[in-house]
C-alpha cells in the first residue's frame, strides 16, 4: 500500500483590483487583493490549510502589503478554498475513529 504526502502553496484573487502607487515600480498600478495559503495533504484527499495571509500585490512586480485577516474577510468575504483542503483532515480523523470503533465492537469480550 502506498500513501502520498504533499504540501503546496496557492494564491487566489479575492476581490476587485484597487489603484495604488507601487513604490517598487514607481507607478500607479491596480493592486490585486489576494489570499495566499499553504496546505498539506495526505493521500491527495485529506488536506489541511495553514499559513493564511491576505495581501495586496502589484501585478507587475508582486510587491505589496499584508492585510489584516479579519478586516480582509469582512471586506472581501471568505474565499473558496477546496473542501478537501479545508475539512479533509477532520474527515480523516472521523474515518479513523469510526473504523476503530467498528473494530472494537467486533472484538470478543
Amino acid at each position: 500500500m502506498m500513501f502520498m504526502i504533499g504540501q503546496g502553496e496557492r494564491t487566489v484573487s479575492v476581490g476587485e483590483p484597487e489603484p495604488q502607487h507601487c513604490p517598487h515600480c514607481d507607478e500607479m498600478r491596480d493592486f490585486e487583493p489576494q489570499l495566499a495559503y499553504k496546505y498539506g495533504q495526505f493521500d491527495l484527499l485529506f488536506g489541511f490549510v495553514y499559513g493564511r495571509r491576505y495581501q495586496l500585490a502589484c501585478p507587475a512586480c508582486n510587491h505589496g502589503w499584508r492585510l489584516d485577516r479579519r478586516q480582509a474577510e469582512q471586506r472581501y468575504g471568505k474565499p473558496s478554498i477546496p473542501f478537501r483542503l479545508r475539512f479533509g483532515f477532520i474527515i480523516l480523523l472521523g474515518l479513523c475513529a469510526a473504523l476503530g470503533a467498528a473494530y472494537l465492537s467486533t472484538m470478543p469480550v
